[in-house]
């Protein structure tokens, strides 16, 4: 049993390191993903009017629009991009092993007890139907040990005799 609390413990705070940092993740990628956002909005307002302003006198108002809000777009993609690309780190393999041998060693505990289970169910019931072979083969030997006492010290007060 302290074997199976060991393993139910080091199993509660590998979970727990395993949560803590799929939180930490999501909200990098949450904090990447707003600043994708606010890159996008403010570059839509700022960038956008100073290069519409700037090349509108060469390519025209409708062309110089279209090439700077694609450009806005696209680097608002790449940021949308790299927050998805965040990966865990590599202790999580190892905190994710340890997690998976306490389950293990938890699961073994389980059975090695369910199996004392049925063993102590099996002989309660033997003795339930039937008592007096339950405790045979035990009063057996505690008669036989008596008889042989009960000789060994005959023959001792027979020698004194």
């Amino acid at each position: 049993m302290k074997h199976f609390v060991q393993s139910l413990k080091v199993y509660w705070r590998s979970e727990r390191l395993l949560r803590q940092n799929d939180f930490r993740l999501g909200a990098k990628k949450i904090q990447f993903n707003a600043m994708a956002g606010l890159v996008a909005l403010f570059g839509l307002v700022m960038l956008t009017l100073a290069a519409f302003f700037a090349l509108a006198p060469y390519w025209g108002n409708a062309l110089a629009a279209l090439a700077v809000g694609g450009i806005d777009l696209l680097l608002a993609g790449a940021l949308i991009g790299y927050a998805q690309s965040l990966k865990p780190g590599e202790e999580i393999g190892m905190v994710t092993e340890v997690r998976d041998m306490a389950l293990r060693a938890m699961e073994d505990e389980v059975a090695l007890a369910e199996a004392e289970l049925v063993s102590l169910t099996n002989q309660v019931r033997t003795f339930v139907r039937n008592p007096a072979r339950a405790l045979l083969p035990g009063a057996a030997s505690l008669v036989t040990s008596a008889v042989v006492r009960g000789l060994s010290s005959g023959k001792k007060r027979g020698n004194k005799d």
